[in-house]
Parts: structure tokens; C-alpha cells; sequence
């Protein structure tokens, strides 16, 4: 191979594999935010990444220009050659790698296959172009090439690794979810009313969770407090005109396995039997002409969202058993019990 060709060949290497990386990078972004959870350290991670692709193919490109005056004296630095070559080989590894889960059932796909491949394997090629080039050629540091550019390409080749080992930790660590906690009680009377009614309960440490600090009445004219009741921890309301109760919390990040433990941890006060479908609960009218909604939600930001409701349930007068449905919205599955 010439030096013009190895010189032209490394360029468009150089060129076309930043490119590329850079859209792959924009893939990863996207990807990460369009769908629930997040990983680790994500803004350092896409600011390594982003400034290291950038500055090396830059300065990259900087150690081929200065033969531009006289390419047939043309030498690769081994550097320069290492970081072409192995960008655009890893671009379109990656670019290729979904299609091992690509199932062929007929001619279309076969296309889309042929189509979505041709800037992996472009990709590819000129990789091994690229270090066919280097591997051939005189491989030495050209005598005119000034040592900021040297250095640059360095500290740039320092950052871009550094992005990739912090990407790599980050995904190995899994993804993350912002868990939620939501509850919600709907009271309608028309008189003075008196009702205990139950509590988000964490089952893993036997607590009353602590998101009811935060309850606000947000519709109507309420009082409220926490009790103890022979069935178990209640809130007491006392109400006239009927209102709305809510209060949301945030619990924080947790991964996958840990939010869909911290998801089923949850359920709610003075429950009097479950049978896998329904459960009961205890709830006291001190009226009869009282309707109760009540929700309790836990969300672990990757899709799985469980949630406990007394739907528009009619009171009578005293303590008495209320229905209570469970859903659980999964991200693999959707089980609703009525």
C-alpha cells in the first residue's frame, strides 16, 4: 500500500469512525432517558465519553494533516494508528451487535438486516484498512509536529478511557429507578363523620410509612391523626363536608431486584385476611351515607407499579370489613385482581 493510499485510507478512518461513535453516543442517550431508570454517574460518563471522542479524533486528524504537503514521505504515529484502528473496529462492533438477536422470518427483515448493517460494516472494514495502514507503514512520530499536538492526543486518549471504564462500571452496576410512594383518600359525606381508616405499612420493618408527614388535604376541610385501634394503626379523620387527602414521597434510587422487593414490602393497616385475589380491611363509620376511596401506589421507576384500592366503597355505621383490590403493572406483565 502507498503512503498516499495509507494516508487517504486513515483519514477517512479517522473521520467516518468519530462519526459514528458520536451517533452511537446519541443512540445511548436517548435510549437511557426514553426509557424508565437510569444508570450510575450518567452525566460523567456522557461528558468523558463526548469530550474524548471529539478530542481524539481531532487530534488525530492533526497527526495525518501535517503530511498533507508531502504524503508520499507519509508516517502513522503508533498512537494515532492504535486509536483510529480501534475506534472504528469498536463502532461497528456495536453497531452490528443487535443484529445477533434478529430473527430472519422473511424478506423484509432480511432487508432491514442489510440496510441497518452497511455503516457497521463499512465501519469495519476501514477499520481493518486502518490498521493494515499503520501495521505496513513507518510507524514513527513526524519530525514536525508540534509537541502540544502530541500531548493533546494523550490527555485526550486519557479521557476517553476514563469515559469508557466509568461506562462500564456504571452499566455493570445495573439500572436504577426513582422509587415513589402515593396515597390517597377520598371521603364524601354530607355531616359530621368520623372515620378510621388504614395506613401504608412497610412489612419490613413493621413500620407506618413515613410518607403520611407529608399529608395534606388538598380538596374540603378535614382533621387528621394517627391512631391505635383494636384492629391496629389507623388514621382517624373527622370530616363535614366530605375531602380529598393525598401524599406522595420519594424513596430514592434502588435497582431492579432491590425496588421490586421494596415494592411488595408495602401494603396497608388492619387487614383482616387476604385470599390471593382481594384483600379485607378494617375501616369505622361513626354515620351510614359515607363513600371512601382509597389508594395506595408504590412505583420503583422501572415499570413495576403496585397498588392497593378501596374503590367508592358505601359505609355503614361502625366497624366493618371493606374490600381492598390489588394491581400490580409490571414491565414484563400486567395482573389486575378485581
Amino acid at each position: 500500500m502507498k503512503n498516499e493510499t495509507r494516508l487517504k485510507v486513515l483519514k477517512i478512518s479517522c473521520i467516518y469512525g468519530g462519526v459514528l461513535s458520536l451517533f452511537l453516543l446519541g443512540l445511548y442517550v436517548f435510549f437511557v432517558v426514553a426509557f424508565p431508570g437510569t444508570v450510575k454517574f450518567m452525566l460523567i460518563q456522557v461528558a468523558l465519553l463526548l469530550a474524548g471522542i471529539v478530542s481524539v479524533t481531532v487530534f488525530s486528524y492533526m497527526h495525518l494533516n501535517y503530511a498533507r504537503e508531502n504524503p508520499e514521505e507519509f508516517s502513522c504515529p503508533i498512537l494515532s494508528g492504535i486509536i483510529i484502528t480501534a475506534i472504528s473496529l469498536s463502532s461497528g462492533l456495536i453497531f452490528i451487535y443487535p443484529l445477533v438477536f434478529l430473527y430472519l422470518k422473511d424478506i423484509s427483515s432480511v432487508v432491514a438486516m442489510f440496510m441497518y448493517s452497511i455503516p457497521g460494516y463499512t465501519s469495519l472494514i476501514l477499520g481493518i484498512l486502518s490498521a493494515y495502514a499503520m501495521l505496513s507503514g513507518s510507524r514513527g512520530s513526524p519530525e514536525g509536529l508540534t509537541p502540544w499536538k502530541i500531548r493533546g492526543l494523550q490527555l485526550s486518549t486519557v479521557i476517553l478511557v476514563t469515559g469508557i471504564v466509568v461506562s462500564g462500571i456504571s452499566l455493570s452496576s445495573g439500572i436504577l429507578g426513582d422509587t415513589r410512594i402515593m396515597y390517597e383518600l377520598t371521603i364524601d359525606t354530607s355531616e359530621e363523620t368520623t372515620l378510621f381508616v388504614p395506613l401504608p405499612v412497610d412489612e419490613s420493618s413493621n413500620v407506618i410509612v413515613g410518607l403520611i408527614d407529608g399529608l395534606e388535604v388538598i380538596e374540603g376541610d378535614a382533621v387528621w391523626d394517627i391512631v391505635d385501634t383494636d384492629h391496629g394503626t389507623a388514621l382517624e379523620v373527622r370530616t363535614s363536608t366530605g375531602c380529598v387527602l393525598s401524599a406522595q414521597q420519594e424513596c430514592g434510587k434502588k435497582g431492579r431486584d432491590e425496588g421490586r422487593e421494596w415494592v411488595y414490602s408495602h401494603n396497608i393497616s388492619m387487614l383482616s385476611g387476604a385470599d390471593m385475589a382481594a384483600y379485607e380491611a378494617w375501616v369505622f363509620s361513626s354515620n351510614a351515607n359515607t363513600t371512601l376511596y382509597l389508594e395506595l401506589s408504590m412505583d420503583n421507576g422501572l415499570g413495576d407499579v403496585l397498588s392497593y384500592r378501596c374503590d367508592d366503597t358505601s359505609l355503614s355505621v361502625g366497624w366493618q370489613r371493606s374490600s381492598c383490590d390489588w394491581s400490580l403493572i409490571s414491565s414484563c406483565a400486567v395482573t389486575i385482581h378485581p
